[in-house]
């Protein structure tokens, strides 16, 4: 693993080594991709957004030094690319869906709280369908509806027969919950639909 202090290997990527580049890119491409593309929930952006990081890496190759962690240079990088796209969606939400820019919000606190040393998806998963479980009833079905059967809020209120306001209630209870009760792990919101399906 391509991790630590390593001051042999910098030196290599300094001096243009491309096999040694090869090979940072091929540890840490996939790994980067699946944490973008989880707070995006865009596979292209996501994807450009780490091929991004390493051409940076390559450009500035010349001004690391030798104890360099070339993980947490890529990550960092990644990371605060990730964290510019949810501010420019923000904006462009907050005042037209006020859930989803909600959610939105709390996967911004949660990519910006993280470091590299984030959690196994297996854990998470299992984190995440305690977490659900944990809600009251009728939050957990709505939620449920709205996240996992992709329903619009109109929908489930006819479904449910109650209005769109007490479906917006039940959402906005359920985000606050769950992220109360996952403000600990990686994150957030956005993980539901992909892991639980």
């Amino acid at each position: 693993m391509l991790t630590g202090s390593m001051s042999k290997h910098i030196l290599s990527l300094v001096e243009g080594n491309k096999e040694y580049f090869r090979n940072i890119f091929n540890e840490y491409f996939q790994p980067l991709c699946h944490l973008s593309i989880h707070y995006l929930n865009d596979e292209e952006e996501a994807k450009e957004i780490v091929q991004d990081a390493f051409l940076k890496l390559w450009e500035k190759r010349e001004e690391l030094n030798p104890d360099s962690n070339l993980k947490n240079f890529l990550f960092t990088l990644v990371k605060n690319n990730c964290l510019n796209i949810i501010k420019r969606r923000q904006v462009v939400l907050k005042h037209h869906e006020k859930i989803k820019w909600m959610e939105m919000h709390y996967q911004y606190e949660s990519l910006f709280r993280i470091d590299d040393n984030y959690l196994n998806f297996e854990e998470l998963k299992d984190k995440i369908e305690q977490a659900i479980e944990k809600l009251p009833k009728n939050c957990r079905l709505v939620f449920e509806m709205s996240r996992f059967e992709e329903l619009k809020n109109r929908e489930i209120a006819e479904q449910l027969g109650i209005s769109q306001k007490t479906v917006e209630a039940h959402l906005t209870k359920a985000l606050k919950i769950l992220r109360k009760e996952l403000k600990d792990y990686l994150p957030v919101i956005v993980l539901f639909s992909n892991f639980l399906n």
